[in-house]
């Protein structure tokens, strides 16, 4: 993928989040049924704004980071979410029993705060880079 194509595909999946987020939300809200709230909640801030905010990071100060760095974050923050969302949900909507959901979060869990911690790290040392550019001036 060009350099310049992941911020896009970071908002895309921000977006696709977002829009699950949003009609999960209006479907506990028109049942009354709550039971998976935190689940959706997960969803918007996982999925949604912290999708949004990668690629934003990505789009701007980040346009240096390698495809390799960029394409590895997509693939771990997005494997995250798909297995731990659904799992958190089934755990909350008591929709499956502990072996089908445990190793989704466990997962999904462990592959989100991978992403996390790339990330983080990308930030710091880019920032770091940045700043160190500059005093060099």
């Amino acid at each position: 993928m060009n350099r310049n194509r992941w911020p896009q595909a970071f908002f895309a999946s921000a977006a696709f989040y977002a829009m699950i987020g949003v009609g999960w939300g209006l479907a506990m809200g028109i049942t009354k049924n709550h039971a998976t709230y935190s689940a959706h909640a997960h969803l918007n801030l996982l999925g949604w704004l912290s999708q949004a905010m990668m690629g934003t990071f990505y789009a701007t100060v980040g346009q240096g980071v390698s495809n390799k760095v960029k394409a590895t974050n997509f693939a771990l923050t997005n494997l995250g979410v798909l297995l731990m969302i659904p799992g958190v949900g089934m755990y909350l909507g008591q929709a499956a029993p502990p072996a089908v959901f445990g190793p989704m979060i466990t997962a999904g869990s462990l592959l989100v705060a991978a992403g996390f911690l790339l990330f983080g790290v990308t930030v710091i040392l880019n920032l770091f880079k940045g700043s160190a550019s500059t005093a060099a001036a």
